[in-house]
């Protein structure tokens, strides 16, 4: 394993604090748009846990002289484009499939790896951050599972092909 730079870091940290912040806009946007009850204090609950995770992520963000982090702000345009598709969903079981289904797993292994990538002593308080993320992550994923099977029609759903084909045209967020 390649030992990760400052440099390095500031990009995979900037980039998982900006995919926190559109998730947190995305569920967040859909909120009202969505006609079930119980789906609607789901996706605003975890809208929430996006915010705090972008903000964890802010506390661990390097900051060194001549250390420029703002052109790491933003994902690359695959990623954007990844999330435009998924925040243009309007259907209920598109929405639920797009977001259990594929971009929670897809985040959920990058951020496992990125922590088993990280140095005990050198990223402690990233790794503090990024256990708490995982655990939140994991805890929302199970709760959209559940709440995905009073959608039967989740587990077909367009969603859920659109967004495979736009986060494997992306590739890896963080890598």
């Amino acid at each position: 394993m390649a030992r990760s730079t400052l440099d390095d870091t500031a990009r995979r940290i900037a980039r998982a604090r900006w995919l926190e912040l559109r998730c947190f806009e995305v569920l967040g946007g859909w909120v009202t748009s969505t006609p079930e009850p119980e789906v609607k204090l789901v996706l605003a609950r975890q809208s929430h846990h996006h915010a705090w995770h972008a903000e964890l992520f802010e506390r661990v963000l390097p900051v060194a002289s001549g250390l420029d982090v703002a052109h790491h702000d933003e994902a690359d345009p695959g990623w954007n484009a990844a999330l435009a598709e998924i925040q243009a969903l309007s259907g209920t079981a598109d929405r639920l499939a797009a977001i259990f289904s594929v971009l929670v797993p897809a985040k959920l292994v990058e951020y496992e790896h990125w922590l088993a990538d990280t140095d005990p002593v050198r990223d402690a308080p990233l790794r503090r951050w990024l256990g708490f993320v995982i655990a939140d992550e994991q805890t929302d994923l199970a709760e959209g599972h559940a709440l995905m099977r009073g959608f039967p029609a989740a587990a077909e759903a367009r969603g859920r092909g659109v967004v495979e084909a736009a986060l494997l045209a992306a590739g890896p967020l963080l890598g």
